[in-house]
């Protein structure tokens, strides 16, 4: 696929197995709490987790240290 227009820095590609995978182009590091990789059995499922991961680094790092265990 490509580049969605409403999460820049994400590539999608379909999966070998069916659904949808989507990488960053530039990974970021694991102590972030961010991911790298987003799958979704459909491209709406795929958005919704990708909305969610948007949301996630707006809580800028002091809220995601504090949910991280």
């Amino acid at each position: 696929m490509t580049t969605p227009p409403r999460f820049p820095g994400w590539r999608i590609v379909e999966g070998a197995g069916g659904g949808y995978i989507a990488y960053r182009a530039v990974p970021v590091p694991a102590r972030t709490g961010l991911s790298n990789v987003r799958c979704g059995a459909t491209v709406p499922e795929l958005y919704e987790r990708l909305a969610q991961e948007a949301r996630r680094e707006g809580a800028g790092p002091s809220r995601r240290a504090a949910r991280s265990p």
